[in-house]
């Protein structure tokens, strides 16, 4: 994995969330988040790409708790790396009339693709490096790898059989619909 990327917040909540508190399917999935987060965070030349608009940030501080453990360990890391992250890691992303992310592939095959998720689409697509994109557990992702791929972005997913579990799920519980 690169030393610089882009994470999505679902990434760091499954670290900071107590195993306790998860499914034990998600078990294995949740521990591959706390070992990236726990690797990510002690590595010093791990870097995030963020918006310059802070709605990545806006989004982590609502939903990545900051009083377990990992969520501590996190948020201490994070609070440094934002006094200091390095300018290009910081980048604009354009919006057209509509609030709909100009760097963001809306095309037939993607229309279907969650709003909220957007952000990071165009994000890896703006930053002149187009840093992988993290994720962690939402199935989704999974079913739009292909078509994100032809537009230049990398999804890395912690793991790809949970990713996988996930995406059937959601495809069969839109055909009961």
């Amino acid at each position: 994995m690169n030393d610089k990327l882009i994470m999505d917040t679902n990434v760091a909540v499954k670290a900071a969330t107590p195993q306790e508190e998860c499914e034990s399917e998600e078990w294995d999935m949740q521990e591959k988040c706390v070992d990236f987060i726990g690797k990510f965070v002690k590595n010093p030349a791990s870097q995030l790409v963020l918006d310059l608009d802070y709605e990545i940030i806006t989004e982590y501080r609502n939903r990545i708790p900051s009083n377990t453990d990992m969520g501590k360990i996190f948020w201490r890391w994070f609070n440094t790396y934002i006094g200091q992250i390095p300018f290009e890691n910081m980048v604009k992303l354009d919006k057209d009339s509509e609030g709909n992310y100009v760097m963001f592939p809306l095309e037939a095959r993607t229309k279907e693709f969650d709003r909220s998720d957007r952000k990071f689409v165009a994000l890896a697509r703006t930053h002149s490096e187009h840093p992988a994109i993290v994720e962690a557990s939402d199935g989704k992702w999974f079913g739009f790898k292909e078509t994100f791929e032809e537009y230049g972005v990398h999804i890395e997913f912690l793991d790809m059989n949970y990713a996988i579990m996930m995406h059937k799920r959601k495809l069969g519980s839109k055909r009961r619909v």
